[in-house]
């Protein structure tokens, strides 16, 4: 299936939620990728915001399209999040594939309004199903894959390098496989368990914008 335009198509009908003068949190992925290039022609039209980014993937794009962008420490509030997501339905998400799973949730949860694109590929019918990621302590990481066994808990490794992934804040990612027939109930599991900085289950935004090949519909 070819998703490029689903991402496209998502990316610019998030643009109706942009307005002058918003402090936006940018998500990582390759439909927020799209959205940056988009919005970043908003920007040569005049267009004024600020831009918080999520990742220093979504942040190096974000410099080398000519957006303004700034952290935390120099907002008082973010007044949107753009994110994508790994996988969704109409209430939750799965996210964190591109290992910066805390980051966004920070950004996200702490924005007045949260904006999720997708393409169809993305969108789960029924109870959500797939990888569930985790970011977690170096040291911590032998016991919490002792309590997640039963969720063939293992710990992420890269291509072209040894040993595990790091995330942007020096930890490592933890995959498991669920079937989350209750996703604030997990999250509030999987935040519970020492060692366990934050989980890839998203239970809080606003609206999901599924892109297609010829437009774009709202799931939520």
């Amino acid at each position: 299936m070819d998703t490029s335009k689903g991402k496209v198509n998502a990316a610019r009908a998030a643009l109706d939620y942009i307005k002058d003068g918003m402090v936006i949190g940018l998500g990582s992925g390759t439909t927020v990728h799209e959205f940056i290039k988009l919005l970043a022609e908003r920007i040569r039209d005049g267009l004024r915001v600020i831009c918080v980014p999520t990742s220093y993937n979504s942040r190096m794009l974000a410099i080398e399209n000519g957006l303004l962008v700034t952290d935390t420490d120099a907002v008082d509030v973010i007044d949107i999040a753009i994110d994508g997501a790994d996988k969704a339905n109409e209430i939750a998400l799965l996210k964190g594939g591109g290992g910066a799973l805390t980051r966004e949730k920070i950004i996200d949860y702490n924005a007045k309004e949260f904006v999720v694109i997708v393409d169809e590929s993305k969108i789960c019918k029924g109870v959500l199903e797939g990888k569930v990621n985790m970011e977690v302590l170096p040291f911590a990481a032998p016991l919490v894959m002792k309590e997640l066994k039963d969720y063939n808990p293992r710990l992420r490794v890269g291509t072209g390098k040894l040993g595990p992934v790091v995330s942007d804040n020096g930890n490592f990612i933890l995959e498991c496989d669920m079937r989350i027939e209750d996703p604030k109930a997990m999250e509030k599991y999987l935040k519970s368990i020492p060692g366990i900085i934050e989980n890839g289950i998203f239970t809080k935004f606003s609206t999901i914008i599924v892109g297609t090949e010829d437009g774009y519909y709202k799931l939520v």
